[in-house]
């Protein structure tokens, strides 16, 4: 029969989760038959998985007779098993918490904060404790941050969904054309848009994409007098004089400066999307979000 010095120094195998916790089980039950009536196990699975871990460890954690007893080295486990169980309970109670949407996070990315914020405001009311970061940017900036995994999810404009994506699509939109409101104009033609002077955001942004494409269909090619980084500028060098902007239908600017008018011909659509990559929707928070931002477009369009 090996005693224990014969068995100090011989270790095979890992130490496991399931071997710690039939271990602290024997502890505080006092026997392996309790051990195994609080772990729902039998009592040979028990005696098995207590000799792996000994010879993991390389040597005897109990004294089997006259009574079940801790031998110093399996005193010394204890203190230490202990603590691995207590963060391991932590952690599966934080991912339970996080699966439940009680704690956790989620980066959301926007290129359309309009159509963006009725959504996130539907996930704070629905799960008040999830931490929400959000990114905003350009379409081509966004998708970029999804592949990356910078964001998880983002609100954003496509005129199709993009390949390798999830995108769920939320609202249709078209362009329309924001001139300063003394432009007495209840319409304006590709040819006058082309024309200009355009004030357009910068390259990446879809709505400069769609006017692109529709003036290239037709052999045209825009005026541009200023490249500009956000709506906000768009809006303010139109009020100032300095040339037309284009604006999906859905964010059109309530001032009283600008005056927002139709693009005469075929219309120039696209589409707000929920994109994310597919395997994020196994994520609850991204799950959720997809959902509650299909809901809220659904009850705004009635």
């Amino acid at each position: 029969m090996m005693t224990n010095e014969s068995r100090r120094g011989r270790r095979e195998g890992t130490i496991s989760l399931n071997a710690l916790r039939c271990f602290a089980a024997v502890v505080e039950g006092g026997s392996i038959s309790r051990a195994a009536e609080i772990l729902g196990l039998s009592q040979p699975t028990i005696s098995v998985t207590l000799t792996g871990l000994e010879r993991a460890c390389g040597t005897l954690l109990f004294h089997r007779r006259p009574r079940i007893a801790l031998t110093d080295a399996g005193q010394d486990l204890l203190a230490r098993a202990r603590l691995v169980l207590g963060r391991m309970d932590e952690l599966e109670n934080t991912m339970q918490q996080s699966r439940d949407l009680s704690r956790g996070s989620i980066a959301i990315g926007l290129s359309t904060p309009a159509h963006a914020m009725p959504c996130i405001a539907a996930l704070m009311v629905a799960y008040p404790d999830l931490r929400i970061r959000t990114r905003l940017g350009n379409t081509n900036g966004l998708l970029e941050a999804l592949a990356a995994c910078e964001i998880e999810v983002a609100i954003m404009t496509l005129t199709r969904p993009e390949e390798g994506m999830s995108c769920t699509l939320l609202v249709r939109q078209r362009l329309i054309a924001c001139v300063p409101a003394s432009a007495p104009r209840a319409g304006i033609s590709l040819l006058q848009l082309a024309e200009g002077p355009l004030v357009l955001r910068e390259p990446g942004s879809m709505t400069r994409a769609m006017m692109e494409t529709a003036f290239a269909a037709q052999g045209l090619s825009g005026r541009i007098a200023l490249e500009v980084g956000s709506r906000e500028a768009a809006r303010e060098a139109v009020a100032a004089g300095i040339g037309i902007s284009v604006v999906l239908d859905g964010e059109a600017w309530l001032d009283k400066r600008l005056l927002a008018v139709p693009i005469l011909g075929e219309p120039i659509e696209g589409g707000v999307y929920a994109v994310a990559l597919p395997e994020s929707l196994d994520l609850p928070a991204v799950r959720a979000f997809v959902g509650l931002s299909r809901d809220a477009a659904s009850q705004a369009a009635h």
